[in-house]
């Protein structure tokens, strides 16, 4: 198994990668916008979904679970 780790800060847009040696490069990026899937449980870009419900029930759901 091979390759690097990369981590960003959603919040910040701070990235750290780890190379395979161990070098680490910290940088900024802006950083991706993502969202819950509430149905599929999982993370997912936020301009694919939307919300349902209203106040304690509302849910977001992207686009792949609204299809099944």
């Amino acid at each position: 198994m091979s390759g690097d780790f990369e981590m960003i800060n959603l919040n910040s847009g701070q990235r750290l990668t780890i190379q395979m040696d161990g070098t680490e490069l910290r940088d900024q990026v802006a950083p991706p916008s993502i969202e819950w899937c509430d149905r599929g449980e999982h993370f997912v870009a936020k301009d694919s979904g939307n919300y349902t419900g209203e106040g304690a029930s509302q849910l977001w759901i992207c686009l792949e679970c609204k299809k099944q």
